[in-house]
């Protein structure tokens, strides 16, 4: 893979070189995670997070994909996820889950 900064060949880690490999707000090299398309440090992951939990004001109901009332994030794979209460895996604050299945039949003439 190459660095989405600088295009230099195989980086040491997934996305971005040594010199890149910094959090993308606030720039430090300490302490860092990738999430949400980038690297950040953990306090400014989670600012990220309490900004998107005071903005999300999205629709929650019969969408394809489970999606947290809190923060927005969608599940990838729902279909995994089983019905009751779960945390989110991006924001961690609690969520129920139901899942709304509908059933639908063909018919046609038989030979």
């Amino acid at each position: 893979m190459n660095c989405r900064t600088c295009g230099k060949a195989n980086p040491e880690h997934i996305w971005y070189c040594k010199d890149h490999y910094k959090c993308m707000d606030c720039g430090t090299k300490d302490d860092l995670i990738t999430a949400d398309g980038g690297v950040y440090c953990h306090d400014c992951r989670d600012k990220k997070i309490k900004e998107r939990i005071t903005n999300f004001k999205g629709d929650t109901d019969y969408t394809n994909e489970i999606v947290c009332p809190h923060c927005g994030y969608k599940y990838g794979d729902s279909w995994e996820v089983t019905e009751g209460i779960d945390n989110c895996p991006d924001c961690d604050l609690k969520l129920e889950i139901v899942r709304d299945v509908e059933v639908t039949y063909c018919t046609s003439k038989a030979i």
